[in-house]
């Protein structure tokens, strides 16, 4: 049986070799960490091995540069499992987390791997210790959150259990669970005081009686959280008993996004379309792209947040800036391989070239703008890229050339047309038809005179025109 020791408690031959290891870590990173995944892999149950290895894993990523929301690490190699839900062998799994850890430090599906294993053994601040280490990857995970207030209560940190409880709190006021988690830590918390575990029946030594049955009340409570775990439950058993069954996979998919998890909806598409009837199911690849795209956008928020709360932090900066560019490198390689396998989807050619206009890539989006004219749903929209990707590289007659066909297409002045005229005037503006640029910013002043800064340009022209 696994159990939970420090350092001091090893055999005196590793404690050697974790001090020669400890001396090389100013030296040499990787070599002491190699010696640390050695010895914790022989003693699973040294939680202060454990954080020491953690903190240099996580040293070498940042070093790395990659961030802590590496999320091709997570999803491609995310486990097909249940949150919670290990292995018969929970020592093999253990072992599993550990290898996925070292391969991405910040591999949520990894940590939760760990900390259901480490529970099943009784390692409850090895336990403690993944969430937590969650918590810092990812801050505002709620169910994270509880299982840590949770783990906190069955330790005995009722403090720690309470301020993650009003953390809870904070991120949404309404959420009942985390009222029932601080009521229990608070009780927990005074029978450690009070020595109340003694007591056959705690409630006697409670001063109101209403208290008391108010907190088993909300013990009994099914909150929201609480009944999508059973639907999360219910539609695994499904997946196990029809395995071919792509529909149950998709509902799985859809709980956990409910639920807050991303990487798991992820993974369990991604098991979908493993399937042999998934293999060909365009909308589960799709779905996949945009849960990963949300799941970027949501990395992105929180460190946008982060960095709002400390300016000065760097760590923080870099991870931001290297969130967007991971988000920014899958965007570019979903969208080139949709192109390649469905050439005639003149939807996703819109979607690849306005991509690259936005990257600034003039030459590259031309040519899938053009072809995306063809599909029309989206062909005024291509049309008006296509212009402005011609006047961006200086061809403005040529841009002249689309903005005039879309003006002339589109009978309203909504805002298509309304971009469309404004660009024809910058258009002529930069070719030094002055007049006609007039015109086509009159144009779009008379209908909406907030429009970018089409004001400015009217008075500058009557300005001009007043003082010749």
């Amino acid at each position: 049986m696994i159990q939970e020791v420090d350092i001091a408690q090893l055999d005196h031959r590793l404690i050697k070799q974790l001090e020669a290891a400890d001396k090389a870590a100013f030296t040499d990173i990787a070599y002491t960490t190699e010696i640390y995944s050695s010895i914790l892999k022989q003693s699973p149950g040294c939680l202060e091995l454990r954080q020491k290895l953690r903190k240099l894993q996580f040293k070498q990523e940042a070093n790395s540069g990659k961030s802590l929301t590496g999320i091709f690490g997570k999803v491609t190699i995310a486990p097909f499992l249940l949150r919670g839900k290990s292995d018969e062998n929970p020592t093999l799994t253990l072992g599993k987390a550990e290898n996925l850890i070292t391969k991405s430090p910040s591999n949520v599906v990894a940590h939760q791997m760990l900390a259901g294993a480490a529970k099943t053994l009784g390692l409850l601040k090895t336990t403690a210790f993944a969430y937590e280490t969650i918590k810092k990857i990812q801050p505002k995970d709620l169910a994270n959150l509880k299982n840590l207030a949770n783990i906190y209560i069955e330790t005995g940190q009722t403090e720690e259990a309470i301020e993650t409880g009003n953390l809870i709190v904070r991120i949404n006021p309404r959420d009942g669970e985390a009222e029932d988690i601080m009521k229990r830590a608070s009780v927990a918390a005074a029978m450690q005081r009070g020595k109340w575990e003694q007591s056959e029946d705690f409630r006697t030594q409670l001063k109101d009686e209403t208290e008391a049955q108010a907190l088993e009340q909300a013990s009994k409570t099914m909150t929201d959280a609480k009944g999508l775990e059973g639907l999360i439950r219910q539609a695994y058993e499904k997946v196990q008993q029809e395995p071919n069954n792509i529909s149950h996979y998709k509902q799985l998919s859809d709980y956990y996004q409910r639920y807050g998890d991303l990487e798991n909806a992820i993974a369990w598409i991604q098991q979908a379309r493993a399937q042999e009837a998934g293999k060909g199911d365009v909308s589960l690849e799709e779905k996949e792209r945009s849960l990963t795209l949300e799941y970027f956008d949501h990395s992105i928020d929180q460190w946008e947040k982060a960095c709002a709360q400390d300016p000065e932090n760097k760590d923080w900066a870099k991870s931001l800036v290297t969130a967007n560019a991971n988000k920014k490198q899958y965007q570019f390689t979903q969208l080139k391989s949709l192109v390649e396998r469905y050439p005639n989807d003149y939807g996703y050619r819109y979607e690849l070239g306005l991509f690259l206009f936005q990257d600034g890539k003039f030459d590259e989006c031309l040519q899938h703008f053009q072809l995306a004219q063809r599909n029309a749903k989206v062909r005024l929209d291509a049309i008006l890229y296509l212009g402005r990707s011609y006047s961006r590289k200086g061809f403005h007659d040529m841009a002249i050339e689309q903005f005039s066909i879309l003006k002339s297409e589109i009978q309203v002045m909504d805002d298509r047309k309304k971009d469309a005229t404004y660009e024809l005037g910058c258009c002529h503006e930069a070719m030094g038809n002055k007049d006609k640029a007039f015109e086509e910013f009159k144009s779009v002043y008379s209908a909406d005179i907030s429009f970018r800064d089409v004001a400015d340009k009217i008075n500058t022209f009557y300005q001009t025109k007043t003082a010749t």
